[in-house]
């Protein structure tokens, strides 16, 4: 978990005082941290109480550095203090660099996220990154507010100018400090004598009205978070911690975890690809699989961090071994389509079909059953594409997807007087039917994209709408731009191909 001092109180007497070289910060921790000489007496003699270090401002230089995920998020997880002042006026040169033996820059672990497209990655505005190719190495959060005692910040300038040799990033982090002054930052992390980052000073503030749903299937990743009713921006985000109920500290990364929907995150716990082509980062999540997320804190730039309180339990992901599917293809009949479910799955799992989609669109329960592992979709569920979402309260969700065919021939289709057209056929199915599930528009050999090109393009009764507009780079622009006619070609999810003539009225 993070901790953040609560700084209002003393920095409001200080001030008061006239007195801002006196100004310090007191770091607190709802968990027990590794002890520390500065603690107090009654602090370290009471394990359930909240310890602290005291920090004299006024010794201290703030300012700036870009940090490696690793770096950033040891001291999170390991609860690193600050050191007391006596023990900062040199830097331990040979120490050896404590974040690479605890494992923390291994793959998987917290090494930089590697997305194969540049655009989206470098769209996270407190992250740095460096070209990869044609793709984007994300390292780290960017511009992050670090205190040092000032007799450190004076020996690793000297030893930088005599060429003193490093075994930790000390004298990376001295190196790379931008906006040194003695003026006290909203929160910050410490840089201790031997290249290592105390967790974060500042003050946490807990989340109020915000609503948490929690699923355990998503495209995005094995588990994901999302929060309605929370206020943050994806421009101040340089972190975020997940806390379990065993006291485990998991940290997130942009792009992996963290996205522009800043209300939104997603993990995986096993290797997976999701639909942009990336493979995020599983291995430091292996073990959440049966644990509960107690509290997710956003770690926010300049300002106070956001924590929201959980009661998420991780449920035990199926082993390559098991299984749920259903049919790949069926053919749709109009007294019932009948879709057929295979599970192998542990002897002491208890699955159940949870929810069936038509494309992104849940379907009510009436218009589906289940009995004996088969599932039967009711006449008015068409032709298309449907997901079926199985559930169990010890193994996390599982997704299936089964094409509904119409069984049309090919020349079954046409495009007559401006409107989609089938013919007479056992199983009722219109035009209309065709349309609604367009999925690729074709206009005089150039594609027409738009998200729900099906409603765009078409009336209720499968008649082209020659209206139609879709959102260009300079405002809307029309389908059909003036011509006396248009060659069209439309695919349909289950439907076979059609091209046709549309022609102006």
């Amino acid at each position: 978990m993070r901790t953040k001092m609560a700084l209002a109180v003393l920095a409001a007497s200080t001030i008061a005082a006239g007195n801002m070289s006196a100004f310090g910060g007191v770091l607190k921790s709802e968990s027990t941290p590794a002890t520390s000489e500065a603690q107090t007496e009654e602090a370290s003699g009471a394990e359930d109480e909240a310890q602290t270090v005291s920090i004299e401002a006024s010794e201290y230089y703030f300012g700036k550095i870009n940090v490696p995920y690793a770096d950033f998020y040891y001291g999170e997880i390991n609860h690193v203090q600050p050191e007391a002042l006596e023990d900062a006026a040199a830097g331990q040169y040979d120490a050896e660099d404590k974040v690479t033996a605890a494992g923390l820059r291994e793959e998987g672990i917290y090494d930089s996220v590697t997305s194969a497209t540049s655009q989206k990655s470098q769209r996270f505005e407190k992250s740095y990154f460096e070209q990869n190719g044609d793709g984007t190495d994300i390292l780290g959060p960017s511009s992050v507010n670090v205190a040092i005692p000032k007799t450190l910040y004076d020996d690793v300038k000297a030893a930088i100018e005599a060429g003193t040799e490093c075994s930790n990033p000390l004298v990376e982090f001295v190196s790379s400090l931008e906006e040194v002054s003695e003026e006290v930052p909203a929160e910050y992390k410490v840089i201790n004598s031997d290249g290592t980052l105390s967790q974060t000073i500042g003050t946490t503030k807990e989340a109020e009205n915000v609503t948490v749903s929690f699923a355990t299937v998503s495209t995005w990743g094995n588990y994901q978070i999302d929060f309605d009713g929370l206020e943050i921006e994806s421009a101040d985000i340089q972190g975020a911690l997940l806390e379990t109920s065993d006291g485990e500290i998991y940290g997130l990364e942009h792009l992996d975890n963290l996205w522009l929907r800043a209300n939104e995150i997603a993990f995986a716990a096993e290797e997976m690809t999701e639909p942009h082509g990336n493979t995020p980062s599983w291995q430091r999540f292996a073990d959440i699989q049966g644990k509960t997320i107690t509290k997710v804190t956003y770690m926010l730039a300049d300002q106070d961090d956001i924590s929201i309180e959980t009661d998420l339990y991780c449920k035990e992901l199926l082993g390559e071994e098991y299984s749920i599917t259903t049919d790949e293809s069926v053919i749709y009949q109009k007294d019932g389509t009948a879709i057929n479910i295979t599970y192998t799955t542990p002897d002491d799992s208890d699955y159940s079909v949870e929810a069936v989609a038509a494309g992104r669109t849940a379907v009510e329960d009436g218009l589906y059953s289940v009995e004996d592992n088969v599932i039967t979709l009711s006449g008015d569920l068409k032709p298309g594409s449907y997901t079926v979402t199985f559930s169990d309260d010890k193994y996390a969700s599982k997704k299936s997807s089964t094409l509904v065919e119409s069984g049309l021939e090919e020349g079954s289709v046409s495009i007559e007087n401006n409107a989609v057209v089938i013919a007479d056929n056992e199983q009722g199915l219109t035009g209309a039917d065709y349309a609604a599930q367009v999925t690729s528009v074709i206009v005089n050999g150039e594609p027409v994209k738009a998200k729900g090109i099906a409603g765009i393009l078409f009336n209720e009764d499968g008649s082209i709408n020659l209206d139609a507009e879709i959102e260009g780079q300079d405002g809307n622009v029309k389908v059909f731009d003036g011509s006396d006619s248009y060659e069209i070609e439309l695919e349909a999810t289950g439907y076979p191909a059609v091209k046709g003539t549309v022609t102006a009225q």
